[in-house]
């Protein structure tokens, strides 16, 4: 029965744009911190999607998001990521497939970045962008604005359980959203804290509830209403150093695949590329510590299993895990 649940799923995740990421190259790239430049765009945003809120209606939420979401979505909706993608004066690292730690793949390991259309596709491999310490792929602000977005009317405004909607984004990476052959074939934990930390993100927008960390991790109001009117709270901007950590970075919180094969050309690439540890093993995680603070930091959520893999490169299991 889950089998054929799944298969519809499967076979429509072709027609959903999943891009990843090379953690592994990237920790070889000088970049510049860009989080200044996507701070000031995210702030000058939010002034704008409140500006126009007001002129259609008085502190009304479902009118803020609305217009808060064409600056805060994915690249073919929202403004921001189209201005992180395309525009020169963010700096980034177009990474091309065969110079990344997926230049082996076909699409019998993932459709999607195995083609050989994805060599000319700037969305298969997500563009690397540095923001603080963090050097991540830009398809985690897609997932941050998106899925985040999901996730946060599901546990605020509908009171689901936190757990539950994880695994519904569990669900979603393995299959429309990467974890498959169809997709790209590659199960990203990166992905799911960045689901994660965008609900955070968007709670923190008028932080009606404390922080799922913990009240002292309460970053917001970004917006509040005064006089009838919605304003941007001044004395906290967003900052997007405060929600990308080392969970989005995918050679810290290691991926798995969707295949055998797949697994075995990954590891091989790390070899390759002198990513081992002492007995010569393809090494994942590159920095052991950096995993165990990611682990401690999550922990009074209760929720780090969903979003930190502590067992390295694997093969991922669609129906007997979490």
């Amino acid at each position: 029965m889950k089998k054929l649940i799944i298969l519809p799923l499967l076979l429509a995740a072709q027609f959903v744009i999943a891009a990843e990421a090379d953690n592994f190259t990237a920790r070889t790239l000088n970049l510049i911190d860009a989080s200044f430049a996507v701070n000031t765009l995210a702030n000058n945003y939010l002034k704008s999607a409140v500006d126009e809120s007001n002129r259609i209606s008085n502190c009304n939420e479902e009118t803020l998001y609305t217009e808060l979401r064409k600056y805060f979505a994915n690249h073919s909706k929202g403004q921001l990521v189209q201005e992180i993608l395309y525009k020169e004066t963010i700096a980034k690292n177009a990474l091309p497939i065969k110079e990344s730690i997926y230049s082996e793949w076909t699409v019998t390991n993932g459709y999607l970045l195995g083609r050989k259309k994805a060599a000319n596709s700037p969305l298969a491999l997500s563009p690397l962008i540095q923001i603080g310490d963090q050097i991540i792929g830009v398809d985690k602000f897609e997932h941050m604005f998106g899925m985040g977005f999901t996730y946060f009317k599901e546990h605020y405004s509908k009171e689901k359980d936190i757990k539950k909607i994880l695994k519904k984004g569990i669900f979603l990476e393995k299959t429309a959203l990467g974890g498959n052959i169809l997709a790209t074939g590659v199960f990203s934990y990166g992905d799911l804290s960045a689901n994660f930390n965008g609900m955070r993100f968007w709670n923190h927008m008028l932080l009606k509830s404390d922080d799922i960390l913990g009240a002292d991790q309460n970053l917001g109001p970004y917006v509040a209403c005064e006089n009838s009117k919605w304003q941007v709270v001044e004395k906290n901007p967003i900052d997007f150093r405060n929600y990308i950590d080392a969970s989005m970075d995918e050679s810290i919180n290691c991926s798995k695949f969707a295949s055998k094969s797949g697994e075995a050309k990954f590891k091989a690439a790390l070899v390759k590329r002198n990513f081992i540890d002492s007995e010569g093993n393809a090494l994942c995680p590159v920095n052991p510590d950096k995993l165990i603070e990611l682990k401690n930091k999550y922990k009074p959520s209760n929720i780090q299993h969903f979003i930190i893999n502590e067992d390295g490169n694997d093969t991922v299991s669609y129906f007997n895990e979490f």
